[in-house]
């Protein structure tokens, strides 16, 4: 399933091109952000005043894939603005029959066959890696980097921020508040822009993706060039917090002496601790450390069965030390 996802991920990146206007490419066009002074709750009802009075509102009406730049077969509505501390991201997706969405409460990075809605960010405008952020119609999130210019991504990535969803009359409502701290880019005391995409899924018969552009698949050979620009975000200062990770573990086995009918005596028990941590200098310089990091996860692991098993379980890493930044250190053959 994340492989299909993924094929209609990039896909869309793909697809994500031209706008308003037969010749005029997408990167030639710059939308305001503005900022805003309010008290926003994230409770995926977008009823406070300044959602709709100040908030920049992009319409999502053309059919990006499978379709090539045709109608979308349902419309949508992303707002976007911004204050000192957030992003703050809107989606109304109008559907003819709500009864009909896809959405289940699952565990993060997991929704990929369900009603989505994302926005897609270049926070660099350096057109080769951007952070995108995923939430269904109940509010699960889901958050990946793309990298190599988006035509590799990476779902291990996780980050810290707020959304909520909620099924309407009229289809459903999202609401995203993104940290600044939770991505990195140059900050400025004068506007800086980004690239950006909102993005919507629609799945029924087929997986309809919907945006606002109409698409150049003749750019293949660059996803995120592709991409409308953002205007915005004076002031706005990236996480250069200290992050520590403490762990701490222990293991203890029985051991039956006399097997069947003895019973359990206590053997050896043996406790272990670790730390990893991260330290940004500066906007463009972090330093990252581990020592003894725990081999177990950042979140649960799934329970998994080794009965009968023929094969060593495997688990995907989450240990933000090994995962941050390795699209770097890709290679045609597994090195590191």
């Amino acid at each position: 399933m994340r492989s299909i996802c993924s094929f209609f991920l990039i896909g869309f990146i793909l697809s994500t091109g031209l706008i308003l206007g037969e010749n005029q490419k997408s990167q030639d066009k710059v939308y305001q952000i503005p900022r805003v002074k309010a008290d926003i709750h994230i409770d995926g009802q977008l009823e406070e005043a300044v959602w709709h009075k100040e908030a920049l509102n992009i319409v999502m009406n053309i059919e990006v894939m499978p379709a090539e730049n045709v109608p979308a077969p349902v419309e949508g509505e992303c707002f976007l603005m911004y204050d000192e501390n957030n992003l703050y991201v809107g989606f109304r997706a109008y559907d003819p029959n709500p009864d009909q969405i896809r959405a289940y409460l699952s565990d993060r990075d997991e929704m990929w066959g369900d009603d989505l809605v994302a926005i897609l960010l270049d926070t660099f405008n350096d057109e080769n890696r951007a952070f995108a952020f995923f939430v269904n119609p109940l509010g699960v999130q889901g958050d990946q980097i793309f990298s190599k210019g988006g035509s590799q991504e990476d779902t291990s990535w996780d980050a810290i921020w707020s959304s909520a969803g909620n099924i309407t009359d009229f289809g459903y409502e999202v609401e995203m508040a993104i940290p600044f701290r939770a991505m990195q880019f140059q900050p400025s005391r004068e506007e800086q822009i980004w690239g950006f995409a909102p993005i919507r899924n629609y799945p029924r018969s087929r997986r309809h993706q919907i945006s606002s552009f109409p698409i150049d698949r003749d750019q293949m050979n660059c996803l995120l060039c592709q991409l409308p620009k953002i205007k915005g975000f004076a002031g706005a200062e990236p996480g250069r917090n200290m992050e520590l990770n403490p762990t701490v573990t222990g293991m203890r086995s029985d051991q039956k002496d006399d097997f069947p009918a003895g019973s359990l005596q206590k053997h050896k028990s043996r406790g272990d601790i670790g730390i990893s941590g991260k330290w940004g200098f500066t906007n463009n310089l972090t330093l990252s450390a581990a020592v003894n990091p725990d081999f177990s996860q950042v979140e649960a692991d799934v329970a998994q069965l080794e009965i009968n098993k023929q094969f060593a379980l495997y688990y995907p890493e989450k240990r933000p030390f090994f995962l941050e930044g390795q699209d770097f250190f890709e290679t045609p053959f597994r090195a590191l």
